[in-house]
C-alpha cells in the first residue's frame, strides 16, 4: 500500500538544491518531474535549469564541460536512457526559480517505500478502541504530510473496494446464470406465441388451470434447489483451483441460506486473510503459516462434505418433487390436446421466468449493496506539525569534543594492551629480576657511528652513563671482558657494542671489538675496514693474532672482524684457541667487547660466556617480545648467563612509563627530540 502511495506521489523523482554545507530537497518547485519509463536506472542524478517559461536545461553532472540539452516543458524526454517529461503546474512561480540550477535524482521506489515503511509510527490512541495514532519523521513537513494524506486515501480507497469485491462477484455470477436462462426463456416465449397464431384460444379452462395452480409452488420449489445446485457445482470447483480464497462469492448472495456453509465460507475467508499477512521469502516455513494452511485444509474438507450432504438433501427434496409432479402431470395427461401443450408451454415459460426474476432480484440486492458501501476507515485528524528538531549545537560541541579526545585514548588503550612487545623499563622489571642498566634513544642517522659522529647528542650521554653503570659491576678495574648478545636479530646488538666501545676508546682505555658472529660478520663496513682476515681465520689457524687486529679511526680502539664465513663456527669457538685470543688481548688491552649472535638463534653466547666478566643483554622498544625475558631469566637463574643486565635499545616513545630520567644515573635527557624510526637504519639489524 505505501509503494502504491510513493508511485501515485511522483515520490520516484525528487529535485534537490545544494547549499554551502549540504544539498536539500526542494519539494514545492513549480514544476513537476514524471519518470515515463521505469528502466532501472535509479539514483542516477541529472541537472535541472529553467531558462524562459518555455525551456528548460538537461545537463549530466558527471561529464566536465558539458553544455547539456534544452528540451521544452510538458514534453516528454529522452535522456541517455531516461525517460521522463518535466510539467508546469504551478505557471506564476516560474520565474522564481529561472536560472537556479537543481539536481533532479532518479529515486529506487522499493528503497523510497522502505524508508516510508521504516519511519511510519502506528501506535493505538487507546487500545481496543478501534482508533489509531500515525506519526512520521522526515525533513520536509509537506511532504511528510501529503505522504499521510494519501496514505489514508489509499487505505480508505483499498477498504472501499475489498468491500465492493464481494457484491461484485455476486453480480458476475448471476449475469453468467441469466445469460443462460435468458436464451432458454427466449425460446418458449416464442412457443408460447406460436400456440397462441395456431390456435383459436389461448386461455386454460377451469380444469387446466387448476392443475398448472398446483404445478406452480412446486416448479418455484425447483427453481430453488437448481440454484442451489449451480452454486454448490461454482463452489467445489472454486475449492479445486482458487487461490485467493478470500474472494468466493458468500451463499446468502445467491439465496443458499444453510447456516453450517455460511460458517464455512467466512472461517475460510478469515484463515485467507490471516494467511496474506505472511508475505516474503520463507513464508511456509514459517510455523504460523503452517497451522494457518493445516487449518484451511480442513475447512476445505468440511466444506466438501457439507456440500455433498446439502446436495443429497436437495435429492431427497428434489425426488419428492418429481414424485407430486409426476401425479400431477398424469391428469394433465387427461386434458385435451391443446390444452395439454398449452399447460407445458405455460409451465416452462413460467419455471424460467420465476429463475429469472429471483436472479435479477439478487441481482439489483448486490447492486444497491454496492452503491452503498462507504468504507470505515475514516481520518479524525488530519495531519499535522508535530514539531520540528533542531541539533543543541552547545551538546553536540561537548560530546564531539569528548569524544575526539576519549577514543583516541581508547584506541591507544587497547593497542598498548594487546602489544606483546616491550615498551619500558616497567615491562623488564615485572618480567625479570636482571638488573636494568640503562636505555638508549632512538637514532636517526643511518650509521653505527653515534657517539663518534655525535659526541654531544643525547644518545652519546645514554652510553656514558651505560659505561658507568658497568664500572659498578666491574669495581672500576680494567683488564674487563664484556660480551653483547639480545634474543633475535635486529634488536641492536651490532649498535650497542659499537658505541658503547667507542666510549671506553674516548675515555682513554684501549679497546678491542672482537666479532664473534662469524655467520654474518658486521661491524667491519662501519669502520670502513674489510673481512678478508679475522676471528675464524685464528681460531683455525690460518692467521696469527696481530694478523687479525685492524685498527680504526677512533683512536684507542681496534677491530677483529668476524672473518670469512668457515664451515663449523659453533665448534671453533669451542677450541682453546679463542681462550688463548682473550689472554693474548688482555696483555694489550684494557677493555675487551664481544659481539655475539643472537641467544634465540644460536648458543654461541652460552660458549663465550665463560671467558667474560659481564654480559650485557639488548632488548628494543616495540619489537622484542616480552615472552623472551622470561627465557633470559631462566638461563639467569639457571647459571647460564651470569653477571648479566639488560639495556632498552631504540626508544622512541615518550609519557608515562616511558622515560627515565637522571634519577637512575643513566638519563639521556637535554630535551632531545627523537624523531621517528626509519627502516633501514644500520642499528635494526
Amino acid at each position: 500500500m505505501i509503494g502504491s502511495v510513493v508511485e501515485k506521489l511522483n515520490f520516484e523523482v525528487a529535485f534537490y538544491q545544494q547549499g554551502n554545507f549540504k544539498t536539500t530537497e526542494v519539494y514545492h518547485l513549480p514544476v513537476k518531474a514524471r519518470l515515463l519509463k521505469k528502466n532501472g536506472s535509479y539514483g542516477a542524478s541529472l541537472i535541472f535549469k529553467a531558462l524562459d517559461d518555455r525551456n528548460y536545461l538537461i545537463s549530466d553532472p558527471h561529464v566536465q564541460n558539458e553544455r547539456g540539452k534544452i528540451f521544452q516543458f510538458n514534453d516528454s524526454v529522452n535522456y541517455k536512457e531516461h525517460h521522463f517529461a518535466i510539467i508546469i503546474h504551478d505557471p506564476a512561480g516560474l520565474q522564481g526559480i529561472i536560472g537556479q540550477s537543481f539536481q533532479l535524482t532518479f529515486l529506487d521506489p522499493l528503497a523510497v517505500t522502505g524508508s516510508y515503511v521504516a519511519r511510519l509510527g502506528v501506535t493505538w490512541a487507546e487500545k481496543g478502541a478501534g482508533v489509531l495514532n500515525l506519526s512520521i519523521t522526515g525533513p520536509n513537513p509537506e511532504k511528510e504530510s501529503d505522504f499521510m494524506n494519501g496514505l489514508i486515501s489509499s487505505y480508505q480507497e483499498y477498504d472501499l473496494e475489498k468491500k465492493n469485491q464481494a457484491a461484485e462477484r455476486t453480480i458476475q455470477f448471476i449475469k453468467r446464470q441469466l445469460k443462460d436462462i435468458s436464451d432458454s426463456l427466449k425460446i418458449f416465449e416464442n412457443k408460447l406465441e406460436q400456440f397462441k397464431i395456431y390456435n383459436a384460444s389461448d386461455k386454460l379452462d377451469d380444469e387446466a388451470t387448476r392443475l398448472f395452480d398446483k404445478l406452480k409452488p412446486l416448479e418455484e420449489a425447483k427453481t430453488e434447489l437448481i440454484i442451489s445446485a449451480r452454486y454448490y457445482d461454482y463452489l467445489i470447483q472454486y475449492l479445486k483451483g482458487g487461490s485467493n480464497l478470500d474472494l468466493i462469492i458468500l451463499p446468502s448472495s445467491i439465496g443458499v441460506g444453510d447456516g453450517v456453509l455460511s460458517t464455512l465460507v467466512n472461517k475460510m475467508i478469515d484463515i485467507q486473510l490471516e494467511l496474506k499477512l505472511f508475505i516474503g521469502k520463507g513464508r511456509d516455513d514459517n510455523p504460523m503459516v503452517r497451522a494457518a494452511l493445516n487449518r484451511l485444509s480442513e475447512v476445505k474438507k468440511d466444506l466438501v462434505e457439507s456440500v455433498n450432504t446439502l446436495r443429497a438433501t436437495d435429492r431427497i427434496k428434489s425426488s419428492f418433487l418429481e414424485t407430486q409432479i409426476s401425479e400431477l402431470e398424469k391428469q394433465v395427461d387427461q386434458l385435451p390436446l391443446a390444452q395439454r401443450q398449452l399447460v407445458s408451454i405455460q409451465r416452462n415459460y413460467t419455471l424460467l421466468e420465476n429463475l429469472y426474476v429471483f436472479l435479477m432480484q439478487k441481482m439489483s440486492e448486490a447492486a444497491i449493496s454496492k452503491a452503498s458501501n462507504v468504507s470505515d476507515i475514516v481520518m479524525v485528524n488530519p495531519p499535522m506539525q508535530g514539531g520540528s528538531i533542531y541539533p543543541n549545537t552547545s551538546q553536540n560541541y561537548f560530546f564531539g569534543f569528548s569524544l575526539g579526545l576519549l577514543i583516541p585514548l581508547i584506541v591507544f588503550a587497547v593497542l598498548e594492551f594487546f602489544n606483546r612487545k616491550i615498551q619500558s623499563k616497567e615491562d623488564i622489571d615485572k618480567a625479570t629480576t636482571i638488573p636494568f642498566i640503562g636505555g638508549i634513544g632512538h637514532y636517526e642517522t643511518k650509521d653505527n657511528l653515534a657517539v663518534n659522529l655525535k659526541p654531544k647528542s643525547a644518545v652519546a650521554e645514554s652510553f656514558r652513563a651505560i659505561r658507568s653503570n658497568l664500572n659498578y659491576f666491574t669495581e672500576n678495574q680494567l683488564k674487563k671482558v664484556f660480551l653483547v648478545s639480545s634474543s633475535i636479530s635486529g634488536e641492536g646488538k651490532t649498535f650497542t657494542t659499537i658505541n658503547l666501545a667507542t666510549v671506553f676508546a674516548m675515555s682513554g682505555r684501549k679497546t678491542l671489538i672482537v666479532g664473534a658472529d662469524m655467520r654474518k660478520p658486521k661491524l667491519f663496513p662501519d669502520f670502513n675496514l674489510e673481512n678478508l682476515r679475522g676471528l675464524s681465520g685464528y681460531l683455525g689457524g690460518l692467521n696469527t693474532f696481530d694478523e687479525v687486529i685492524q685498527h680504526t679511526s677512533i683512536e684507542n680502539l681496534d677491530l677483529i672482524a668476524g672473518g670469512p664465513v668457515p664451515p663449523n663456527p659453533s665448534e671453533l669457538l669451542l677450541t682453546s684457541k679463542f681462550e688463548a685470543l682473550i689472554k693474548e688481548a688482555l696483555k694489550i688491552y684494557d677493555y675487551i667487547i664481544i659481539d655475539t649472535p643472537p641467544l634465540a638463534i644460536v648458543t654461541d653466547a652460552f660458549v663465550l660466556s665463560k671467558y667474560v666478566d659481564h654480559t650485557v643483554f639488548i632488548t628494543r622498544q616495540n619489537f622484542t617480545p616480552k615472552s623472551f625475558l622470561g627465557d633470559i631469566q631462566d638461563f639467569y637463574n639457571s647459571g647460564k648467563l651470569k653477571n648479566i643486565s639488560i639495556v632498552l635499545n631504540d626508544i622512541y616513545k615518550s609519557g608515562l612509563g616511558y622515560g627515565y630520567g637522571y634519577g637512575y644515573g643513566y638519563g639521556y635527557g637535554y630535551g632531545y627530540g627523537y624523531g621517528k624510526r626509519k627502516k633501514g637504519d644500520s642499528y635494526y639489524s
